[in-house]
């Protein structure tokens, strides 16, 4: 329910700053606040930011891999201060995932290249992120690889979202053109009918009784 209440507010907000300047750092910072709290899946406020602001996609998408990559930075250095014992305490359902084991299985056999690809799906990043703190990896190949990753799958993200409305609004338009021709078409055909009603010769009493009264055109013998 917290949940739910949050995003809906999160939304609110974005619709409200939605024509704004400095929307996609708002964005941004969505981002790298979704990331250290760990609590809402950020791709789902991305898609509603581009969706809000389609054209701005591209900045949208910058600033939030910029905003994400620095809440994974911070979680970096907090998993690396707490160690192993303190880890394995706090987070143990964490440590028990599945996607813990397949994050140390990916780091240990690959390094950092792998938290470039982890980063990259859509998969939690949290258990490689905090694997790869432990395990002292270098922090500045780690950032790298956070950021690039981040950035191409928000890239990605957005620019589906920011051609989503325009392919949906063209499709629309195809069927108003084609109710809009099918009514013309059949205004046309009940104007036509109502032309060749009135053309036709009307046969009414009148005209029965001049045919059943010969004329006369004078005497007969």
């Amino acid at each position: 329910m917290l949940r739910i209440n949050l995003e809906s507010r999160l939304l609110q907000t974005l619709t409200r700053h939605a024509d704004t300047h400095g929307f996609p750092l708002m964005v941004g910072g969505i981002a790298f606040a979704a990331t250290i709290s760990m609590t809402i899946p950020f791709a789902s406020v991305l898609v509603a930011s581009v969706l809000l602001a389609p054209r701005r996609w591209h900045s949208i998408a910058s600033w939030s891999s910029v905003g994400a990559a620095a809440g994974a930075i911070v979680l970096y250095l907090v998993f690396h201060h707490l160690g192993w014992t303190r880890v394995f305490d706090a987070y143990p359902d964490l440590i028990r995932s599945p996607a813990w084991a397949d994050a140390t299985r990916w780091l240990t056999q690959y390094g950092v290249g792998s938290l470039f690809v982890i980063s990259a799906l859509p998969v939690p990043l949290t258990p490689a992120l905090a694997f790869a703190a432990i395990s002292r990896l270098p922090v500045v190949e780690v950032v790298a690889a956070l950021w690039a990753g981040k950035w191409l799958k928000y890239m990605a993200y957005a620019w589906l979202a920011s051609r989503s409305p325009e392919r949906l609004l063209h499709r629309g338009q195809q069927h108003v053109d084609v109710l809009r021709t099918l009514l013309t078409t059949a205004g046309d055909n009940s104007q036509s009918a109502a032309l060749i009603e009135k053309s036709a010769p009307r046969t009414n009493g009148n005209n029965s009784d001049k045919k059943g009264t010969p004329h006369r055109d004078g005497p007969r013998f």
